[in-house]
Order: C-alpha cells, then sequence, then structure tokens
C-alpha cells in the first residue's frame, strides 16, 4: 500500500529534474499523475519511466503562461482520471544577472514563467482541488528568503511564489486546501547546471558541486530525492495539519556559516 493510493495528480514542469522525479516517487507512492512540460519529448520520458514501473500516467503539453492550456490541462486530467487531489508546480527558469546586466526581457520572462506560470496551475485546479480537498505544492527556493548576488530577478519570483501560497492558504483552508512551499537550496539538476555554466563558465561540474557542498553545514548538496520526499510528506496525509509553510531544504546553509 504506498501513502498516495487512489489520488491523482499533476506535475509542472515534468519533463526533467525536479518535476520529473517528483512525478516518479508520486507513481511509485501510488498516485495517478498527470505530467505536464512544454517539453514533449521529456514528458513522454517521464510517462514511460511510470509506466515501466507499473504507474499510471499521462502526458500533457503545457505553456504554464497561457491559461486556456493550464486549463485544458486540468480538463484533461479530470477526463482520464476522474479527480484532481495533489498540483506540485515545478514549472521555472533560474535566469538572472547582477542588476546592471539584468534587461528587462529576462527579468520579465522569469516572473511570467515562475510567478504567473504558478497562479495560473493554482487558479485553474482550484475547483476541482476543492471538491474533496487537496494539497498544493509549490517549488519555491531559499533564494526567496535570503539575498545572492545576481539572483535578483530569479529570488524576486521565488520570494512571489512563497508569500502567493500563504495567501492561497488562508484561502483555500475553508475548501480543505493545504498550501505549502518546498524550498531547496542547490540540487543538481539540468537549470542548476545550466545556471553555473553561465556564471562560472568552463568550471568543472565536481568543482562546482564541491564548492556547493562546502556552503552547507551538512557537508553536501541536495539530491533531488531529498524534494521528492518532501513533496510526498505534503501530498499525504501525514501533513493534514500543515498549510501555509515552507519546508526548507538546504542542509543548514541559511541558518549560519558551514563549519568545514
Amino acid at each position: 500500500m504506498g501513502v498516495l493510493d487512489g489520488r491523482v495528480a499533476l506535475v509542472t514542469g515534468a519533463a526533467s529534474g525536479l518535476g520529473a522525479h517528483s512525478a516518479q516517487q508520486f507513481a511509485r507512492a501510488g498516485a495517478a499523475v498527470c505530467c505536464a512540460d512544454l517539453n514533449d519529448a521529456g514528458v513522454a520520458e517521464t510517462v514511460a519511466a511510470i509506466h515501466a514501473a507499473g504507474g499510471q500516467a499521462l502526458a500533457a503539453h503545457l505553456d504554464v503562461t497561457r491559461e486556456d492550456q493550464q486549463q485544458a490541462t486540468v480538463a484533461a486530467t479530470l477526463d482520464h482520471f476522474a479527480r484532481l487531489d495533489i498540483l506540485m508546480t515545478c514549472a521555472g527558469v533560474g535566469e538572472s544577472e547582477r542588476i546592471e546586466a539584468l534587461d528587462l526581457a529576462t527579468f520579465e520572462r522569469t516572473m511570467a514563467i515562475n510567478v504567473t506560470g504558478t497562479f495560473l496551475s493554482i487558479k485553474s485546479a482550484w475547483e476541482a482541488l476543492g471538491r474533496e480537498g487537496g494539497s498544493i505544492i509549490a517549488l519555491g527556493s531559499v533564494a526567496g528568503l535570503i539575498g545572492g548576488v545576481g539572483f535578483s530577478a530569479y529570488g524576486a519570483s521565488k520570494a512571489a511564489v512563497i508569500n502567493l501560497i500563504r495567501n492561497l492558504a488562508v484561502e483555500g483552508a475553508p475548501k480543505k486546501i493545504r498550501c505549502n512551499t518546498i524550498c531547496p537550496s542547490w540540487i543538481w539538476t539540468p537549470m542548476v547546471d545550466k545556471t553555473f555554466q553561465r556564471l562560472l563558465p568552463g568550471a568543472p561540474p565536481e568543482a562546482v558541486r564541491t564548492y556547493l557542498a562546502r556552503q552547507a553545514p551538512l557537508g553536501r548538496i541536495g539530491t533531488p530525492e531529498d524534494v521528492a520526499n518532501a513533496a510526498i510528506f505534503l501530498a499525504s496525509d501525514a501533513s493534514s495539519f500543515m498549510t501555509g509553510r515552507e519546508i526548507v531544504l538546504d542542509g543548514g546553509m541559511t541558518i549560519g556559516p558551514s563549519p568545514r
């Protein structure tokens, strides 16, 4: 028996990284999963992996900035699985620069995908989640809680997501919709790899991982499993008295300097 048996999840950004991993872990925990992303090939791989493991999954093409596609994705989920219990919003970009190099187009793109995309996902799923109660899990970041050089666009977007979720937790409570955020620090994913190719061109990936690990008192960077485990907790009845909060997964980075 899985802790999510009989439930249906919709995961955005499910083509790769944390979205793909969390979707697969939801399925292993017993949920049927709609995997949504703009990257159709990547979504197909995630769905195939779920099917190969004996799970139930549906692929959906989704540009999170398009309200019509958001609504169509929820409708397809309901048509296929007849209900929706869990929404996890992983679609996002990590683009940012120091303020003198940060152009308007990059700032607006980051806000459109990370903030507006999260808003539209939630708005489109709200009625369905409210039928029997449900769990919304937004992917935030420690960048939305602390400051950092070169992260103003990304950090501002994640701070907005965190506060959006706090407000929606209040609105969702009467409908038994719980809303929480997972705020990781460094998790090695394709998006983080791309970020450091931009920030530290030519740096060997292993050297970057070692540098990032030293920032955390626990002495390592996070893994997709860390995020997926937190997501399963938030999606399950184990977190039934938790809403409007952030789970910070940072190895202790934000509590103080590493002793190493």
